[in-house]
């Protein structure tokens, strides 16, 4: 054998591993990815239509999309696939931007993209048949949207694919312990409550929906007027590409509202909840059948429904979570709902034991019965839109902007407030809770196709926070604290104390700041620095129960840090 034969013999039987390893990793690549693909159903395709534009509204067949101030208001019509399609066709500039937006919040979250790839591995083989659990018609038009979307979004899986998840992510995100869905408050009042007011005898509900994730599903909100055919009409407030509903009033006057709870164990099966509410406003006439409808999907996570019907004045609350029987409470007049369990089925279950310890339910929930009992025969549409707004503990003890503890934390991605009763909608441009309430007739734009000349005069106008400067502050103070965060994370206590320092200059009521302050003071060993610190937490409303304890355990024996 020549000389050095060997070796060449040795690295062609290397390559020829590598090659196959390779090979093999490809297939399982490609076995994986064929099992864990959501393909779209076996429907006919939606027929094309092109873009009109006129008069500052888009239209594609007889559905259009306007702005109402700062709102997208859109208004399509048609059987499932074809309303996906003009739904798609309409708002798919708005989805590509939150598409990217998703991707750039995930690459921050998660900076390795080794790990990105593994938990998106994960989300896939868990959520593999997520789908099985939708509706056919909610499938067929999911379809017709990603036909429309087509391949403007990212190259992470197919169109359809991503609007599945899109659809399941309430319930998904739910599923986290530390959800960033524990933070809604509605209530409803009807008859005597609303007697004296504006308008007499009508059915009020007002809600703010808390996702503190990203700027964009406050900025390019959209309420979306629905005329499925052969179905009830209705108006969703949610994101572009949500065909499902976390806030709607239908033409009957039923009203639906998804509020976050926590209890028992979440289930990767079931019907989403967004799906379950968008049924209730189609097929719903009246209170009855809608809680008939709530109580007949099994769910993927625990959540509350806050219905309420407009005609009758009554209003009731379903209690939900996967593998239990929902529990229902009714109320003739009055309902207000935050975050924990009321009903003797769910209210001693651990996890809502959690959630009333761990967040600011009892806070936001004792503020709006307050609220409620005080402007009691006196609420109308505007009244209801200042209780959202409402910044103050209960017995109108101040609280810091943003303070969790508010029925208004300046976190609300939308606030609607309905009267049923007149089929109206007020909902906030924003940001948040602070911009203008803009009117929405859903009864006159289904008489008249289109939006009334007249919506604009009932608006209620932006919060003063938004133009007196004191919006701009408590963001900059915010952004402070996030500096201060990374510093912090990254080991730099001084460069950390430093940013607190400067948050706390510019808010001195910054309660989270002011925490931030008192655990890095510790960290660098000033335990009187720290003791001061914790004793102006404790008097600005820690944002729970535990965390006040924590507070005060603190301010009380420094060394030992509240985590």
């Amino acid at each position: 054998m020549a000389a050095g034969a060997v070796p060449r013999a040795r690295r062609r039987r290397w390559v020829r591993a590598l090659v196959l390893v390779a090979v093999g990793f490809a297939g399982g690549a490609l076995v994986f990815d064929r099992a864990t693909r959501i393909v779209p159903p076996d429907v006919p395709a939606p027929r094309a239509e092109r873009l009109r534009f006129a008069d500052g509204v888009t239209w594609v067949g007889a559905s259009s999309l306007e702005r109402r101030g700062a709102l997208w208001v859109t208004h399509v019509r048609g059987e499932p696939v074809q309303l996906g399609y003009r739904y798609g066709r309409l708002v798919a500039p708005l989805m590509v931007a939150g598409d990217l937006r998703m991707l750039d919040l995930f690459a921050t979250f998660v900076p390795s993209a080794a790990l990105r790839t593994v938990l998106t591995a994960v989300v896939r083989a868990r959520y593999h048949d997520v789908d099985r659990g939708f509706p056919p018609a909610r499938r067929a038009e999911i379809y017709g949207e990603a036909v429309a979307y087509g391949d403007r979004g990212p190259a992470f899986l197919s169109p359809y694919h991503r609007l599945v998840y899109l659809h399941a992510l309430y319930d998904i995100a739910l599923a986290f312990e530390r959800s960033p869905l524990l933070g809604c408050t509605a209530f409803v009042a009807s008859g005597e409550a609303t007697r004296a007011g504006a308008t007499p005898g009508h059915t009020i509900v007002g809600r703010n929906f808390d996702l503190d994730v990203d700027p964009w599903f406050d900025v390019e909100k959209t309420v979306q007027i629905v005329e499925p055919e052969g179905r009830l009409a209705f108006a969703s407030i949610a994101w572009p590409g949500m065909t499902g509903v976390v806030t709607g009033m239908n033409a009957a006057g039923i009203w639906v509202s998804v509020n976050g709870a926590r209890a028992g164990t979440p289930d990767n099966a079931g019907v989403p909840v967004v799906f379950t509410t968008r049924a209730i406003l189609e097929e719903a006439h009246n209170l009855d059948e809608a809680i008939a409808i709530a109580t007949r999907d099994a769910p993927m996570a625990s959540h509350m429904l806050l219905l309420a019907d407009g005609a009758s004045g009554e209003s009731a609350v379903i209690e939900r979570a996967p593998g239990r029987a929902p529990a229902v409470r009714r109320a003739p007049a009055v309902t207000i709902v935050a975050n924990h369990y009321a009903t003797p089925t769910f209210a001693a279950d651990p996890k809502d034991v959690f959630v009333r310890q761990h967040t600011s339910t009892l806070a936001r929930e004792a503020r709006m019965r307050e609220l409620v009992a005080r402007n009691d025969g006196h609420i109308d549409p505007a009244t209801a839109i200042a209780m959202l707004r409402d910044r103050s503990a209960a017995g109108d003890t101040p609280l810091p902007l943003g303070n969790r503890n508010a029925i208004d934390a300046l976190i609300a991605t939308h606030s609607v407030v309905a009267d049923l009763t007149a089929g109206v909608l007020w909902v906030s441009e924003g940001p948040h809770t602070l911009g203008a309430y803009r009117r929405i007739d859903l009864r006159a734009r289904l008489a008249h196709g289109g939006a009334p000349t007249d919506e604009a005069r009932s608006d209620v106008a932006a919060d003063a926070l938004l133009t007196d400067g004191g919006f701009e502050r408590q963001l900059r103070g915010v952004e402070l604290r996030r500096t201060a965060e990374r510093e912090r994370a990254a080991g730099h206590a001084t460069a950390a104390a430093e940013e607190y320092e400067r948050a706390v200059t510019l808010r001195t009521d910054d309660h989270l700041a002011w925490r931030g302050l008192a655990e890095t003071r510790a960290d660098t060993g000033d335990v009187e620095g720290a003791r001061a610190a914790w004793q102006h937490v404790v008097t600005l409303a820690p944002e729970s129960p535990d965390a006040d304890a924590q507070a005060r355990r603190a301010a009380a024996t420094p060394e030992t840090p509240a985590r």
